[in-house]
């Protein structure tokens, strides 16, 4: 057995991760048990300090679908299915949206409440996101300095891991990332994005973003999050500090361009955020009323890291 290339929840009908080898593979993860890789079932529940019998069932179960291969001294080691290491975040992050799809849906269908606004783990959250935009930032940039060729400064909104921000200051844009406290906080952590010369800014976009101005406001992942409300809040934020000519980016999931999108939007409920995949004349409206003009153009990335589609206004 194989791992498809794609572990997203967002990898097309037919071609998703098995949903048993994403749990096996989280809980593995989660308590440790790959880091005392190799050893029998008894030497790892020791390492790791985990309860023996469960250990030899998980080990047994992972080895069956290829994710470890057990020897004939009854050691396991890694299997021809295991994860890259880098891809282990990506892993995670499908299964905590498996988690919530599992326990979500329903009371969402009886209109009751499930809040979920906190991030469980910032780090795993920052490496999964970061993993699939580092794939597809070079080809989102691009077409964004197509649209506006003459841009030397971007604001990169909810920017988190900064890969897009990182993509841009290449091109030689002087670029700022605005997030919340927490993912800010990673990202310094980290180092690169200051190394680079991004600079950050935390604090909500709702409340305030950076003075500027910039040439373009960049918005990617975010505005799906949020309801109409605070989709107009946003924008109405904006549009003072866009500089003379600049303009907004806005790639999301616009619902209606894509099969996959309706995928999307369950993510978006079960989150109980007030998300959903809008519409592109919503999206039309709410920036019309923020004071930007129509820009009609509409472009689909086709790069098979989900069906997003880029927007622009000036």
């Amino acid at each position: 057995m194989t791992l498809p290339t794609d572990l997203t929840f967002l990898a097309p009908p037919g071609e998703a991760a098995d949903w048993r080898v994403i749990v096996l593979c989280d809980a593995a993860a989660a308590t440790g048990l790959f880091d005392t890789l190799p050893g029998t079932a008894e030497e790892l529940a020791d390492r790791a300090g985990l309860e023996p019998q469960a250990v030899r069932v998980v080990l047994d179960a992972l080895a069956a679908v290829g994710v470890l291969e057990a020897g004939g001294d009854g050691r396991f080691t890694l299997g021809a299915a295991a994860p890259e290491p880098a891809a282990m975040a990506t892993v995670r992050h499908h299964a905590r949206a498996l988690r919530r799809w599992a326990t979500a849906l329903e009371p969402q269908l009886r209109g009751e409440s499930t809040p979920n606004n906190a991030v469980p783990d910032p780090e795993m959250f920052h490496d999964a996101l970061a993993m699939n935009a580092r794939k597809v930032a070079p080809e989102i940039v691009d077409v964004c300095l197509q649209r506006f060729p003459e841009a030397r400064s971007v604001l990169d909104l909810g920017g988190l891991h900064g890969e897009y921000s990182l993509e841009f200051a290449r091109r030689g844009l002087r670029a700022t990332m605005q997030d919340q406290p927490a993912m800010v906080d990673v990202a310094r952590r980290r180092g690169r994005l200051e190394a680079a010369g991004v600079e950050l800014f935390e604090g909500s976009f709702f409340d305030t973003v950076p003075d500027g101005p910039f040439d373009l406001a960049f918005c990617s992942g975010i505005t799906h999050t949020f309801d109409g409300d605070r989709n107009r809040t946003l924008f109405r934020n904006l549009r003072p500090v866009i500089a003379p000519g600049g303009g907004v980016a806005v790639v999301t999931f616009l619902r209606g361009r894509n099969p996959l999108t309706p995928l999307f939007a369950v993510q978006m409920l079960v989150n109980d955020n007030g998300g959903d995949t809008h519409t592109e004349a919503e999206y039309r409206e709410w920036l019309r009323e923020a004071g930007f003009a129509d820009d009609d153009a509409v472009l689909d990335l086709h790069h098979g890291q989900g069906p997003r589609s880029v927007l622009f206004a000036v």
